[in-house]
């Protein structure tokens, strides 16, 4: 996934552009942002792994980083192994995150092999950079030892890792975008999956530069056509990435906003009929509080609907299609209950509508409707 960014140049391509600094703004905001979130729950450790592998990849790319690194070590062009080596190690949380995420029975059965051939790349990459003679920090790494079988060797097992990953990861992420529950999902998903994809495609040109330059060849496409793909894949991965938790915030947010319309109506019900308001702490979130609403609403109407006139005794779901008028009687069922009348029948709830055997987003719609018209002026006659 956002591992696409470890075959980046050493001192590589010119300074980032204004748009290729704000996809790095962003990489550090969302690593910093998810790093919380990564330490209380296991299952979002691979996501976080992946962003703040490439972000540091991205980083160290810029060119007065690189500089830094390379006279700090003493050792010409060493920011390229440790990008690579990091960038591997991205790769691979990258693969773990969309396993995870589509087939977790397959993400247990790859972790172990995952791991050794992760280990096994490491040292190849080490030995390999050992071999090559740089005399020089160059410019750009894959194009600066024609001929050279140790920089061909060692440029494959990155690109190759790469690759092989980006499109099992591209797969995955395809299959589990058809079944995904939401809209979001399925949307981050699919943008997913063409960045990884995009990825495997640069990965693929990535190789076919290696072998030509290895047989002292030009490459077909022009540096900045590389660059483009590469940081095109960074971006749609970013974008998939946030998609999904956009969506959940724009579901928290109408959530969130249903709720504080139904408040004044569970609030006049609930003080009629206190008992019904949970008292165990169920959480926070906008969703809870939702469902908590909804049922304590429905609740309450069925208590209350034995202290309206016999034609309403049945509860709540009589006239369900007039708003105004279950609002009517709910409003003389409150008036009379917190007058201490005697409920005239016993409760008894419409067979079949179980809050269970309810469409949440149906029902939902109706106590709207239902808490819109008993705040009307109309239904406040009814007392």
């Amino acid at each position: 996934m956002t591992a696409t960014r470890l075959l980046a140049e050493a001192a590589g391509p010119p300074p980032l552009s204004p748009a290729k600094l704000a996809v790095l703004a962003l990489l550090w905001l969302v690593t910093v942002w998810r790093l919380p979130t990564a330490v209380r729950a296991p299952r979002t450790r691979a996501l976080w792994t992946a962003f703040a592998g490439v972000t540091v990849l991205v980083t160290l790319g810029l060119p007065a980083v690189t500089r830094w690194v390379d006279a700090t070590s003493g050792v010409h062009n060493l920011v390229v192994l440790i990008k690579h080596l990091i960038g591997l190690v991205a790769c691979k949380a990258t693969l773990t995150f969309a396993a995870e995420t589509a087939r977790p029975d397959l993400a247990d059965r790859l972790r172990r092999p995952h791991r050794v051939v992760l280990l096994t790349a490491w040292a190849a990459l080490i030995v390999s950079f050992s071999l090559l003679d740089q005399p020089t920090e160059v410019v750009d790494f894959y194009q600066a030892y024609p001929g050279s079988v140790a920089a061909a060797c060692y440029a494959l097992i990155v690109a190759g890792y790469l690759g092989a990953s980006m499109a099992v990861g591209s797969w995955l992420f395809t299959t589990y975008a058809r079944r995904a529950a939401t809209r979001s999902l399925r949307c981050g998903l699919w943008v997913l999956a063409l960045g990884t994809g995009a990825g495997f495609g640069y990965s693929v040109l990535r190789v076919c530069q290696i072998l030509l330059n290895l047989a002292d060849r030009p490459m077909f496409l022009a540096a900045g056509v590389l660059y483009a793909i590469e940081w095109s894949a960074i971006a749609l991965v970013l974008l998939g990435s946030l998609i999904p938790t956009i969506g959940v915030a724009a579901r928290g947010l109408r959530d969130w906003r249903t709720a504080r319309r139904l408040a004044p109506l569970w609030s006049a019900l609930t003080t009629a009929v206190p008992e019904v308001v949970l008292t165990a702490r169920l959480g926070r979130g906008p969703r809870v509080r939702l469902h908590r609403l909804v049922i304590e609403i429905r609740d309450a109407a069925l208590v209350l609907a034995p202290y309206a006139d016999a034609s309403h005794a049945e509860g709540p779901h009589v006239d369900a299609d007039d708003a105004l008028s279950e609002a009517r009687w709910l409003r003389l069922a409150c008036a009379r209950r917190l007058a201490g009348h005697t409920p005239a029948h016993p409760v008894t709830a419409a067979p079949g509508t179980s809050f269970e055997e309810l469409d949440f987003a149906t029902e939902t719609d109706r106590l709207l409707r239902l808490a819109t018209a008993y705040a009307s002026p109309a239904a406040a006659r009814a007392q």
